[in-house]
């Protein structure tokens, strides 16, 4: 009975510690498929974002389940100008407040469909995951999350960023904020310490995927853990982003005003 309770114990405790689903290279291809789209978490809300590269409008339907996937717990038919991408919100109230963690978004062009992971990060905090090309963004890194109880290490931060399918780069410029600062010469403020890492997109016509990496070792480690940073769509200047007005009441019928960025 012991030893019944205590691998109970253990299972719990590996779930607890268990990170949220880091991105993976098979993930940015998937986000790279016909049509391009990509998904992330904002507290309670997931934001889906479509990309239409054909000329002629075009409708798609998202569904989303959580991890047990018996039934969608919302579908939603969209209708998506050429040359456009469809940033469409779903609550807690849109989910059902959903029990189940939701890690993967289903998106339907026609018969054939396919699965998105949801990006939520624990290292990183991200402003936008839409960007136009040729503008600056900032990426927050919390230092503390990276090192757990580790006392002493390295983080070894990509020196460039990768565009997936123009495979364009650009320089990642690198700031630590330590987390401590003088408000008076015997006053001494402290914080958690995080990176602060700008990147300039580069000037692209159509749509590409930006993506970077960081690497951790431990003094204990004998060889750096590697993970993917978050994945943002960038746009060029041939791109609307558009999202949809508060008084949508029925996602099919195209009927709500659209809302250009």
């Amino acid at each position: 009975m012991k030893l019944r309770m205590i691998l109970i114990v253990l299972l719990l405790v590996c779930i607890v510690s268990v990170p949220v689903l880091a991105l993976e290279s098979r993930d940015i291809r998937n986000y790279n498929e016909s049509p391009m789209a990509i998904a992330w978490r904002k507290n309670d809300t997931i934001y889906v974002a479509i990309v239409n590269e054909n000329s002629a409008r075009d409708s798609y339907r998202i569904e989303i389940y959580d991890a047990q996937r018996r039934s969608a717990l919302v579908k939603r038919e969209v209708i998506i100008p050429g040359k456009s991408i469809l940033v469409e919100s779903f609550t807690s109230r849109d989910l059902k407040n959903a029990k189940s963690p939701i890690q993967e978004v289903t998106i339907y062009s026609g018969y054939y469909g396919r699965t998105i992971k949801v990006q939520e990060h624990e290292w990183f905090t991200v402003d936008d995951y839409l960007v136009p090309a040729n503008s600056s963004i900032t990426v927050q890194v919390d230092v503390s999350s990276i090192r757990g109880s580790s006392s002493f290490g390295r983080i070894v931060v990509d020196d460039v960023f990768e565009m997936y399918n123009s495979r364009n780069t650009g320089r990642i410029s690198v700031k630590l904020d330590s987390g401590f600062s003088y408000t008076s010469p015997n006053i001494i403020e402290y914080g958690q310490p995080k990176l602060i890492l700008t990147m300039r997109t580069p000037y692209i016509r159509d749509v590409d995927l930006l993506s970077f990496g960081i690497a951790h070792r431990p003094s204990s480690a004998r060889r750096d853990e590697y993970t993917l940073g978050p994945v943002i769509l960038v746009y060029g200047r041939n791109y609307e982003v558009l999202g949809l007005g508060s008084n949508r009441s029925n996602p099919s019928d195209g009927s709500s005003d659209w809302v250009v960025r």
